[in-house]
């Protein structure tokens, strides 16, 4: 009785050290590089069409590496050689983006003198010939424009609508402006861009992998040495919480003493291999258990992907990337545009981690109450506000509200995710189907998000191109719920403990896990299906699907 009681007021559990130093470092260094990777590819020259172009092709080539390494990891039942490995190459991949040449990029321009009407009703252009593109670029700075046909003086031709930062306006009704319109220049797709490219492939499927692997992992850690996936996830969130406003600083103060447009990424860099070189360590030193290998996972994974839920979860999925693209890769270059600094930038990511925490600990609770759809519903709201609130803003320090949505969108929503695929697939496909859900959400749905979103903010600009997103995300949202009430609803009742399953299809889903394994913080594991509650209806129809324990090693 004793020993029970002392047991029970040991307020940590020592198995789990080494995850959650790993889940730390590893996510601490993905935040401290990956954020800046967009503005650093237009710091060495890269168009916005340029951008685009790598995410494009990023979509095709790193989203193979999730299903894959799950694909490895069930089918052999080995986690830490795979991990290390990914971690490696990771390392190196990404430092090589750090010595890429810069291109020399000659930006033209051209001036008008521009006054407003007598009316207030147009603009009057000072010139011979109408600007080529409908949005000029003034020394103000503003997020929001006003649109005004103008007119030549010296001809009296119609140049049609011009937009205006609306900041132009009161400079316009005293004196007139000079406006300055800059002609980047056309897309090259030189030797830089395809340099760029070819290293950014191998970067980013080492980086999907190894953040893939950290899924299962934790998973089976929980629920051989007991815990909560919630809380450990946390001291992900804890990492990307700290070290990308640190990494902004640090960007900040080596760029003090460089020109004034110039932006030195080295610390990003540097950070970026420390933390990586620190969690080899961890990793070493985790008690990283083999599951049970197996024979069929193609075959079985076949069978689960037919499932109405698993792949109206896995399209809903995509399309949550596809929002988390866009703003994961140009929520910096619109911030950019409203004069933010550098440290600014960081700290956008620790408003939304340091909102997650509270969130982590009452998982549980909140999955029992709303269940796993409704939450990713919520995820797609959360996008929507958080995209359109930039395009409401002008002072880029009204990002800390708006990055309060981030808990929800990323870090809550994916949590939900991984714990809804221990909910659909049986225990030796979740790997699996874990590292499908990676490649649709980070891989395909982020590289079909940053693709089409470069081309949006090239033909509308930003403001316009961040409005249309959000609003789709809402529509989005919207009609996954419809989905759910409408069609979804009648299966989620047929993988409950203690139901028969409907068929051989739903065989495969009788295990209903729950949002966090069952257990005693320090070890008494009652698996992810409720295997010990449900052992007498089970006993009744037969065998169940044994439940092997990790080896230890």
């Amino acid at each position: 009785m004793t020993a029970m009681v002392e047991k029970s007021t040991r307020w940590f559990n020592p198995q789990l050290v080494h995850l959650k130093v790993t889940l730390f470092l590893l996510f601490g260094a993905t935040s401290a590089l990956t954020p800046y990777l967009t503005i650093h590819m237009q710091s060495i020259g890269l168009t916005v069409e340029e951008v685009a172009s790598v995410y494009l092709t990023l979509l095709f080539t790193s989203c193979l590496s999730p299903p894959l390494t799950g694909y490895l990891i069930d089918r052999f039942g080995r986690y830490k050689p795979v991990l290390l490995t990914s971690i490696v190459l990771n390392a190196v991949s990404h430092h090589a983006i750090h010595f890429i040449p810069a291109r020399n990029v000659t930006v033209t321009q051209r001036s008008w003198n521009v006054s407003l009407a007598q009316d207030d009703g147009g603009l009057l252009i000072q010139g011979l010939e109408c600007p080529t593109e409908g949005h000029l670029n003034s020394s103000c700075i503003s997020n929001r424009t006003v649109s005004l046909p103008a007119y030549l003086t010296a001809s009296e031709t119609s140049c049609g609508n011009i937009a205006l930062p609306d900041c132009v306006l009161s400079e316009l009704s005293s004196i007139p402006a000079a406006l300055v319109e800059h002609i980047p220049p056309k897309p090259e797709y030189d030797v830089t861009f395809w340099t760029y490219l070819a290293i950014r492939f191998v970067a980013a499927s080492m980086l999907a992998s190894t953040l893939t692997i950290t899924d299962p992992i934790a998973l089976d850690m929980v629920e051989q040495h007991g815990g909560d996936f919630g809380r450990e996830k946390l001291y992900s969130s804890v990492g990307m919480a700290i070290f990308t406003p640190l990494t902004g600083l640090m960007i900040d103060a080596c760029s003090s003493g460089s020109g004034p447009t110039e932006t030195v990424y080295t610390p990003a860099f540097y950070t970026y291999d420390l933390l990586l070189l620190c969690s080899l360590v961890s990793v070493s030193l985790m008690p990283i258990g083999r599951k049970v290998p197996s024979e069929s996972v193609m075959k079985d994974s076949r069978r689960i992907l037919r499932l109405p839920p698993v792949l109206a979860f896995l399209v809903f999925l995509f399309l949550l990337g596809n929002f988390w693209g866009f703003i994961e890769s140009y929520l910096f270059v619109i911030m950019k545009a409203m004069g933010s600094p550098n440290y600014l930038l960081g700290l956008t990511y620790t408003v939304g981690t340091v909102a997650s925490i509270p969130m982590m600990y009452l998982l549980v609770r909140i999955t029992e109450r709303v269940g796993h759809v409704n939450l990713l519903v919520v995820a797609f709201f959360a996008h929507a506000l958080r995209i359109l609130g930039y395009s409401w803003i002008t002072n880029p320090f009204w990002c800390f509200p708006i990055e309060l949505n981030e808990a929800i969108s990323c870090y809550f929503m994916w949590v939900v995710a991984t714990t809804y695929c221990a909910v659909l697939a049986p225990n030796h496909l979740v790997a699996t189907l874990i590292g499908i859900a990676g490649m649709v959400h980070f891989c395909l749905g982020k590289g079909v998000g940053a693709f089409l979103g470069g081309f949006l903010i090239a033909r509308v600009g930003l403001t316009l191109a961040f409005r249309y997103v959000g609003y789709t995300a809402v529509c989005c949202g919207v009609l996954y719920k419809l989905v759910h009430v409408l069609w979804l609803h009648k299966y989620d009742g047929r993988s409950q403990p203690g139901q028969q399953p409907a068929g051989p299809v739903e065989e495969l889903v009788k295990r209903r896990a729950s949002i966090v394994p069952k257990v005693d913080q320090f070890g008494s594991v009652v698996s992810f299906g409720g295997l010990v509650a449900r052992t007498k209806a089970d006993e009744a129809q037969g065998p169940a699907e044994e439940q092997v324990p990790l080896e230890k090693g």
